[in-house]
């Protein structure tokens, strides 16, 4: 063998073994996972949406459709999803059955949340040709059988984002101005619960009745629980790692996060075919625990956690 085919050996030997010790290992996952996970997936070559039941289920799809599907939402009692798709709203029962429920024609819906009572949906509306967002609310029981929609805010434009109900159904905690507010369903009165110079994103509420959201600023990323109203503000996590979503499980012990990113190097990262998020598995505390769904040929997101 020649000088050179020995270092082209050794070279790809050196790759081989780089990637090896570089390719992320899926640690075992721990005790007292339960319930229903459902998220966004192209595995099939577009946005698809899957459930799987925890801990140890197999995926199942959910939708067959010629257009990506978004933003999925559990409903409280885990028999079925919300999506967004195109500027409409669809539920997808998890077997396999589709409703559409908006049209998409004089106005774009996105971003669905349920009610407490799983009877009606808050989501984020836009008028064709509007840029922001108000929040309608998606009643889906009615006697003649169509959806009625309420609006709830008409702030001339504010964008609203990432709505969510709280436990009690009777306000919704929403993104406005990169703030959490929270709108009251009887007068649409919007109150301000963060300030500051953190940019807040995806609220939840516990299972407690508490909220948690994450947050950028500057150069660090992280995550904060407060109380419903917004006081005894606390930070569980920050750092380098950027998460767009997150949900915590039914019992409030773990979070599962979309990933998008990390400031600091990882020779994982570098290696990717391609960038893709993935589906990662947090503690109580926000650490994280390890990857939860997630390929290096193809991207999961978006996750919602339920019964």
């Amino acid at each position: 063998m020649s000088r050179r085919a020995r270092l082209l050996v050794a070279l790809a030997v050196l790759g081989a073994v780089l990637v090896f010790l570089a390719w992320p290992r899926t640690p075992p996952l721990p005790k007292g996972l339960a319930g229903n996970l459902v998220y966004v997936s192209d595995k099939s070559g577009m946005d698809t949406l899957y459930a799987r039941a925890l801990p140890g289920g197999t995926d199942r799809r959910l939708t067959v459709t010629g257009e990506p599907v978004r933003e999925p939402s559990l409903s409280p009692d885990g028999t079925k999803a919300a999506f967004s798709m195109a500027g409409r709203i669809g539920v997808a029962t998890l077997d396999g059955d589709v409703r559409i429920l908006t049209l998409g024609i004089e106005r774009r819906d996105a971003q669905p949340s349920w009610r407490p009572d799983g009877k009606a949906l808050v989501v984020v509306s836009r008028d064709r040709n509007a840029t922001n967002g108000e929040l309608h609310l998606l009643e889906l029981e009615t006697p003649d059988g169509q959806v009625a929609r309420t609006p709830l805010t008409q702030s001339r434009g504010l964008d609203h984002q990432s709505p969510v109900f709280s436990p009690r159904g009777d306000y919704v905690v929403c993104v406005r101005e990169d703030n959490l507010f929270r709108v009251s369903l009887t007068d649409g009165r919007a109150t301000r619960l963060t300030g500051g110079f953190r940019r807040y994103r995806a609220p939840r509420f516990l299972p407690g009745g508490r909220l948690i959201a994450l947050w950028s600023q500057e150069k660090q990323y992280g995550l904060d629980r407060m109380d419903a109203d917004g006081k005894n503000r606390e930070t569980l996590d920050q750092g380098t790692a950027f998460y767009r979503t997150i949900v915590p499980s039914p019992d409030g012990r773990f979070f599962a996060a979309t990933f998008v990113f990390d400031l600091q190097f990882h020779l994982s990262e570098t290696l990717k075919v391609r960038k893709t998020e993935e589906i990662r598995l947090l503690d109580e505390k926000g650490k994280a625990i390890g990857p939860f769904l997630g390929s290096w040929s193809h991207s999961s997101h978006s996750p919602d956690w339920g019964p």
